[in-house]
């Protein structure tokens, strides 16, 4: 694995075949339906064990369980990611200082080292979050 991602690209593109021709997209497959979207939830229990094994094996998941177990960081987490990582909107929902959910993010950061201010990034930690509750 290389920066988070499959050096060869051959489980993530075989993954994708299995995504666009699977049920759960009404099996029309994923571009045939626009209206339907997939979620990350999804696409990680497509992985099989030893996929996901693989994709999580650069990362230390014991720090990333911490952050997973951590209630008050997944609600900060969760919620800038649903806000599209605008930092200003997700303070509002978290009633806290923008400044404040910047430390938050800064923590996150320092802690997992992903920073989820970057999409990349926050897609990385949505996927390994996914993949830790299927465990």
């Amino acid at each position: 694995m290389r920066n988070g991602y499959f050096e060869d690209g051959n489980d993530t593109k075989n993954c994708v075949e299995r995504i666009k021709n699977a049920d759960i997209c009404g099996g029309n497959g994923f571009l045939g339906n626009p209206a339907r979207v997939i979620n990350l939830g999804e696409i990680a229990a497509c992985l099989s064990g030893s996929q996901r094994e693989k994709f999580v094996s650069g990362f230390d998941m014991k720090g990333f369980a911490k952050i997973f177990e951590d209630e008050s960081m997944m609600t900060t987490a969760e919620t800038f990611l649903s806000c599209g990582l605008n930092v200003s909107l997700a303070a509002r929902r978290l009633y806290m200082h923008r400044n404040t959910l910047i430390y938050r993010l800064n923590s996150l950061k320092r802690k997992t080292g992903l920073d989820l201010r970057d999409f990349d990034m926050a897609v990385t930690f949505e996927i390994l979050h996914k993949m830790y509750l299927i465990k």
